[in-house]
């Protein structure tokens, strides 16, 4: 059986006809240069790795949590929350969670939360400055933010000094 492009066949095409389809769908791949198959899978991967890498957020400074200090491996936007809050979250390693949520009329509130904790303890409130400064960059919806924080804060069983500079928040 003999297909033209256009034409469809009269008979079923049943068996033959998806091996004929597959042999040359096969053939045609096999026909494309690798060398550039392979420099399309490699720039891919690269482009893919610079976007991962723009997008991890950045901290410089520091937080100690009771005279300790709180290893910052990553910062996250208030908007990426449930739910959603105004501010910044600073968690480390271990999944604890240093929370400052901006007040509408100024100021700050500071949580604590030990990892898996649904509900943060209350610290401090205005015993410091924050500032969040949305920037042009959105991922899943969320904008990425900049800004300082500086805090002493002190209050259940807590002290939290905080000294630093975010960007790439999201």
């Amino acid at each position: 059986m003999k297909l033209r492009r256009g034409k469809i066949p009269s008979q079923s095409p049943g068996p033959r006809f998806v091996q004929l389809c597959t042999t040359q769908t096969f053939q045609l791949g096999k026909a494309r240069d690798k060398s550039s198959n392979m420099r399309t899978i490699v720039a891919s991967v690269c482009v893919l790795g610079a976007a991962l890498l723009a997008c991890k957020s950045e901290s410089s400074g520091s937080i100690t949590v009771n005279g300790a200090a709180f290893d910052i491996a990553q910062c996250r936007s208030g908007e990426a929350n449930t739910p959603p809050f105004s501010g910044v979250a600073f968690l480390n390693s271990a999944g604890d969670q240093v929370r400052f949520v901006g007040n509408p009329q100024g100021g700050f509130r500071l949580f604590h939360f030990t990892k898996g904790q649904g509900i943060g303890t209350l610290v401090g409130e205005d015993c410091g400055s924050l500032t969040v400064n949305k920037t042009n960059t959105k991922i899943n919806n969320v904008s990425n933010i900049e800004g300082t924080v500086s805090a002493n804060c002190t209050g259940s069983g807590f002290t939290v000094i905080a000294n630093v500079n975010y960007s790439k928040c999201h």
